[in-house]
Parts: C-alpha cells; sequence; structure tokens
C-alpha cells in the first residue's frame, strides 16, 4: 500500500501504466484446499453473488461453464457439485471464487492509493494437464465468470503464453467482458508477428516478451526491425483499434493461410513461402512465424503492415481455378487449363496501386515507392517478403 501511495505521489508523467495484483496465482497438487477453513467456506455451497452474476451474464458466459451449469439443470442454489457437476473441475471453481474474492481485497486497498488500471495473470491449463497439475484456479478463461463475479475491481484478466496454440489463447481472452493484454510470452523471434496479430485481429492493449531486454540489439534482428515499424505503425493502429476495420494475420508451420470476407469481397491471406519461388520454402527450413494487421481505410483502400505474407483480393462471386504454376510464376507445361478464362463472376478485382509508405506522427502517409508489375505477381497479389518489416498502401479496383 505504501508503494501504491508513493506512485501515485510521484509518477506524474504515467511511467507506471498498470499494477498486477497477482502474478499467476493457483493451487498446485490438488484442485482445491482442504484445510479446514476451506472445507468450512466450501461446505456453504455456491454463494448467491456468484449465481445472481451468472444468471444476469448468462448469454456472455463462458461455454464450458455454462455447460455444465446445464448440464447439472442450471441449479440456482446447491452445493459446488450439485450446481457444476461431480468432479474437480468443480473444486476449481470454488478455489476460483475464493482466490478472486481475496484479489479483490487487494484490490480495492489499492483503489484507495492510486486509480491505474489493474490486472492478474494467469499460467495456461495446456499440454491437457488437469486441476491440480496446473495452477489451478487462477484467472483462467475458462474461470473468467467466476473471476469477474468475486473480482469486479480487476480491469483485465491476462494469459501468459508459453505453450503452443498461440491463436487459440489469444482468442479465449478477448471476450465481450475481457480486453487482450499479454503480459508475458516467450521470448522469440516470432514475436513481432505475433504482436502485429494481436493488435490487428483483438485490438490488443499490449504485448510483452518475456525478458525482452535480453534479445538481440541488431538493427537486423526480426523484433527490433519489427517493433520498430510498430511504432511508426501506431498512429493508423490507435485510430482504427475499436472500429471493426482492422484484421490480424498469423501464419508459420502449422498454419499457413486465412480467409477473410468484407464488402462482398473474399481477401487470401498466406505465409510467403507459400508462394513456389523462396527455396527456403522447400527445402526443410522451419517455417519462420510471420504476421500483419489489415486495415480497412475504406471499400477499396486497404493498409497491410508486417511480414511474411501474401494477400489476394476477389470478389466473392468470383471463382478462381487453382492453376499448376512454376517457379516464373507462369503455368507449367502440360498444365490443364480452361479456355477461354480461369475465372468466373459479374467483376474481378484488380490492383490500382500498391505503394510502399512511411506514417507521419499525425496518421497521415509518406510516399516512399510504388511497385512495379513483378513486385504485384503481374497484379495477382500483395506480398511482404520474410526478411523485411513493411507497410504497404493498397488501392483496388473493379474490371469486367
Amino acid at each position: 500500500e505504501s508503494w501504491l501511495k508513493h506512485v501515485n505521489d510521484y509518477d506524474n508523467d504515467g511511467t507506471v501504466l498498470m499494477i498486477q495484483i497477482e502474478n499467476e496465482i493457483g493451487m498446485l497438487e490438488d484442485a482445491r484446499d482442504y484445510s479446514k477453513a476451506a472445507q468450512k467456506e466450501y461446505e456453504k455451497g455456491v454463494p448467491d453473488q456468484l449465481m445472481s452474476h451468472l444468471r444476469k451474464n448468462r448469454s456472455t458466459l463462458h461455454p464450458s461453464l455454462l455447460e455444465r451449469w446445464k448440464q447439472n439443470g442450471e441449479k440456482a442454489s446447491g452445493s459446488w457439485r450439485e450446481v457444476f457437476g461431480d468432479d474437480i473441475y468443480s473444486d476449481e471453481y470454488f478455489m476460483a471464487w475464493n482466490y478472486a474474492r481475496y484479489v479483490q481485497r487487494m484490490a480495492e486497498t489499492a483503489r484507495k492509493s492510486i486509480d491505474r488500471p489493474l490486472y492478474v495473470n494467469a499460467a495456461m491449463n495446456s499440454r491437457g494437464r488437469k486441476p491440480g497439475e496446473y495452477p489451478s484456479a487462477g484467472p483462467l478463461a475458462h474461470l473468467k465468470d467466476i473471476w469477474h463475479a468475486a473480482a469486479p475491481s480487476i480491469d483485465l484478466l491476462a494469459p501468459d503464453l508459453y505453450d503452443k496454440g498461440f491463436i487459440d489463447w489469444t482468442a479465449q481472452y478477448r471476450t465481450v467482458d475481457n480486453t487482450l493484454f499479454i503480459p508475458e510470452i516467450r521470448r522469440a523471434d516470432g514475436n513481432a508477428a505475433q504482436a502485429f496479430y494481436v493488435i490487428g485481429e483483438h485490438d490488443a492493449l499490449g504485448f510483452s516478451p518475456f525478458s525482452i531486454e535480453n534479445g538481440s540489439d541488431s538493427p537486423d534482428a526480426p523484433s527490433v526491425k519489427g517493433y520498430a515499424k510498430l511504432r511508426e505503425l501506431m498512429p493508423l493502429l490507435t485510430a482504427h483499434q475499436g472500429t471493426g476495420n482492422m484484421n490480424g494475420l498469423y501464419f508459420d508451420n502449422d498454419s499457413t493461410d486465412r480467409i477473410i470476407h468484407r464488402d462482398g469481397m473474399k481477401i487470401t491471406a498466406n505465409h510467403y513461402f507459400t508462394l513456389p519461388w523462396d527455396p527456403r520454402a522447400t527445402d526443410g527450413s522451419e517455417w519462420p512465424a510471420t504476421g500483419a494487421v489489415l486495415i480497412r481505410l475504406a471499400p477499396d483502400e486497404y493498409v497491410l503492415a508486417g511480414t511474411g505474407v501474401v494477400v489476394k483480393f476477389e470478389n466473392d462471386d468470383e471463382t478462381t481455378i487453382k492453376q499448376n504454376l512454376g517457379e516464373d510464376g507462369f503455368l507449367n507445361a502440360g498444365s490443364d487449363r480452361k479456355s477461354p478464362a480461369t475465372w468466373s463472376g459479374t467483376k474481378r478485382i484488380g490492383l490500382a496501386s500498391v505503394d510502399e509508405v512511411a506514417i507521419n506522427y499525425d496518421g497521415t502517409m509518406k510516399y516512399v515507392r510504388r511497385y512495379n508489375g513483378d513486385e504485384t505477381h503481374q497484379g495477382r497479389h500483395v506480398r511482404i517478403g520474410v526478411d523485411d518489416f513493411q507497410i504497404l498502401h493498397i488501392k483496388l479496383y473493379q474490371y469486367k
């Protein structure tokens, strides 16, 4: 409490942006506490305060909690196992309620000293572990409703990401009742690509690789180049945050493509190594993590920023025939082809212009250079290489 008062009194320029109340709080080796005090609370059953919260917020409850409640008759009261099921996950619910109540008392004390956002971060329930094998009852996604009910003074529930499943974990923490903030993630060359993705896809508030200060300071390091480009892009990102005009792209060896539908248009995005001409795509090399943000400025105008992605624009009613292309981009000899055209539909979308740009402090764009035909594969797509971070301004047009 004295430290919080000190920060409030002396941090006039807002150096401290948020306060972490607890770090990876959770129960290990069992799903709940069996001490006399804990058992006394457990035998009281599910608190009315929690049941009231669940009824009021039924439409936004986590699917797993809602399903367990429904399977047990959606009781309005009862023991933890009567209401939520006869297994250790109900025990975890009990423990989550009490951890969150404890954190709420800490948050109330903090609010008396300082008015800054408060958050709690969680160690993930990954690798198929069950309660007790991971830090159970922490601010995990499947426990969010219990935490929100018991600790309303906490602004953010946040994930610490050190395992596989990056796309899935981030989606679980971006909900109507929680803003995504990543206070810890494994430090890696792909961090900048991940940051582009979560900001574009989930309007993420922040992204913090663990021990980033121990990473490379080389101007050529992916994180250095990527973070510099993110900083440059920030005026555009903040202007469009929360508007629904942004999408994030993230690709690696296991996930190489995505389709987005907007304005009657199909936007197909891929990992750069899905193109046929880079030898690293087929020589056994591990495909690096790549990512970007796609910002819709107008129905026919976009900004693409990031690294290692390929983006193609088509109308929804346009059917493209998959072609057997050589590394030069032309059809291989003897390829099947449809005559007179390899597409159908009323109109096609073309690339009117693709310009590399820089972003000024006020969010306006400064022209750097225009891409020529080879750099857009004769108008077929927009691309950014895996070794580059760029910002591209794209204008589209329709033609028959």
